[in-house]
């Protein structure tokens, strides 16, 4: 029984699954207090990041590799090869999954403040073992409500629900402690 299918990289183009409200506004509620006011989403896709952020009054630079609509600051824009924005205090992103882990690098060595929303089953790999030991989040914060499945940019194949856990991965340079783990709920008004 085939239990989580996946798409062959030559499928995926660039990996564009644009973030599911629900998520941003998760994460706003519960990191308020963290995230400072300059950010950066440097895989801003159709906005389903940045703007959320925006109406919340954080100042958003937007960029991405690619054009799909929204209205960026730069567009065509490899962040893994782009210097970052300046005045920049935090990045928060949905990078493409396959270069979640040299995104988490290299905004790790650019701010104080990272917030990824990624697979839970970025905790799994023995490759990444050294980067979580070097790099110890702050806070993970785990959907334990499956996030409204994301589909890939420009899919019109059948639409179903999402069988794949996330969490977002917080690092944060004034965390006093590291490695807290908690839960929310994406439908509860508290997030939690």
């Amino acid at each position: 029984m085939l239990i989580n299918s996946s798409h062959p990289h030559n499928d995926r183009g660039l990996d564009a699954y644009f973030t599911p409200s629900e998520a941003i506004d998760a994460l706003i509620r519960l990191e308020r207090d963290h995230i400072p006011g300059r950010l950066w989403e440097p895989a801003c896709g159709d906005g389903a990041i940045v703007l959320p952020l925006r109406r919340a009054g954080y100042l958003v630079a937007a960029t991405d590799i690619a054009d799909y609509g929204l209205d960026c600051s730069v567009s065509h824009v490899d962040y893994l090869a782009a210097d970052i924005v300046p005045q920049t205090e935090g990045i928060i992103t949905n990078p493409p999954y396959r270069l979640a882990l040299a995104f988490a690098r290299k905004a790790i060595s650019e701010v104080g403040y990272v917030a990824l929303l990624l697979r839970t089953n970025f905790l799994e790999s023995v490759s990444r073992l050294s980067f979580f030991r070097e790099y110890p989040p702050a806070r993970i914060w785990i959907s334990s409500r499956r996030l409204p499945m994301m589909h890939r940019f420009g899919w019109t194949g059948p639409r179903a629900s999402s069988n794949t856990c996330f969490a977002w991965f917080i690092w944060d340079a004034n965390a006093q402690q590291k490695r807290i783990v908690d839960w929310f709920d994406w439908k509860e008004n508290n997030a939690r």
